[in-house]
């Protein structure tokens, strides 16, 4: 039953009200390892009538939803039912200090553990949150890195890189260079397979392609719970698994900054089974300097050095 999980218990539901494709599919995702049954609801309305359906043991709010304060809802929620709400913050917007039903806040981008740690505490109980904690949650992201070099001391497998350029080119060379020192490469792009197995010259390295629409053997850039699955199972099935994005400029166009921002704030974060690397390219345009200064607090910027 879609209700139990494999021991006949109640499993918890969790109702995820955001307007956010790719946040609703890596919530779900990350709550969905941890036993949690979830809904989504994509607005307000929608919310309301699965309130009722659902009836779910807590929610996760979006703050913002459809450019719109969602915090009135909180208003329409009964006290005495026991709901308690998570909300999902930017930062900008002034929470309710004193509500009942106000479990607590995260914000955004988050990681994976916040989600899982904040969730289980909500639904469960500290008590019982805190002894389920010693269950580590596995599912994106990674270890510590490791100081293995890849490229004259300058590459470290392990480590996570960001790479500002207006086309790919140092970030090919970086992806040659660790696979000629052993690492399990697989580079996601919108370009042709052929060019950038051609680029590269990688002829065991995994080249996934993105499409912007529905063609077989690619996936549909607007599916990021998709490649963000593909990216997982790469890192979990591999020794030292590198993944590289060779230009985020497409995705971002496909979605949004945010939800691509997550999408990779969660490859890093999260914590997954083995250590990994993550590489991105975009050109530096692309990004604010508030922006920029998220990427590189969970990525190191590498720039080519010249002899």
């Amino acid at each position: 039953m879609d209700g139990l999980d494999i021991l006949g218990r109640v499993r918890m539901k969790v109702l995820v009200i955001d307007d956010n494709e790719a946040i609703q599919e890596i919530i779900a995702e990350i709550l969905g390892v941890d036993g949690y049954v979830t809904e989504i609801a994509g607005s307000i309305e929608e919310a309301r009538s699965k309130l009722s359906s659902f009836k779910p043991n807590g929610i996760l709010l979006d703050s913002v939803v459809n450019g719109e304060s969602s915090l009135p809802f909180l208003d329409e929620l009964d006290p005495k039912s026991g709901i308690k709400v998570l909300i999902l913050t930017s930062g900008k917007e002034k929470l309710p200090k004193d509500s009942p039903l106000v479990y607590g806040h995260i914000q955004k981008p988050f990681r994976s553990v916040d989600i899982i740690d904040n969730v289980r505490g909500m639904t469960l109980g500290e008590a019982a949150a805190a002894k389920k904690k010693k269950t580590k949650f596995k599912l994106f992201g990674h270890k510590k890195p490791e100081s293995e070099d890849a490229h004259e001391a300058e590459i470290h497998f392990g480590r996570s890189y960001v790479v500002f350029e207006n086309e790919p080119s140092l970030v090919y060379m970086m992806a040659h260079a660790l696979q000629v020192k052993g690492c399990d490469v697989m580079v996601v792009t919108a370009e042709s397979v052929k060019y950038v197995n051609d680029k590269i010259g990688g002829e065991t390295m995994r080249i996934l392609g993105l499409s912007s629409r529905l063609k077989a053997g690619y996936i549909e850039m607007s599916k990021l719970g998709t490649l963000m699955a593909s990216m997982v199972e790469f890192i979990d099935q591999n020794t030292k698994p590198v993944v590289i994005l060779d230009n985020l400029q497409p995705l971002i166009e496909a979605n949004s900054l945010n939800g691509v921002l997550t999408m990779i704030y969660q490859l890093i974060n999260g914590g997954a089974k083995k250590t990994s690397s993550v590489i991105i390219s975009a050109p530096e345009s692309s990004f604010t300097d508030k922006d920029k200064d998220l990427l590189l607090k969970n990525m190191e910027l590498y720039k080519e050095t010249r002899a």
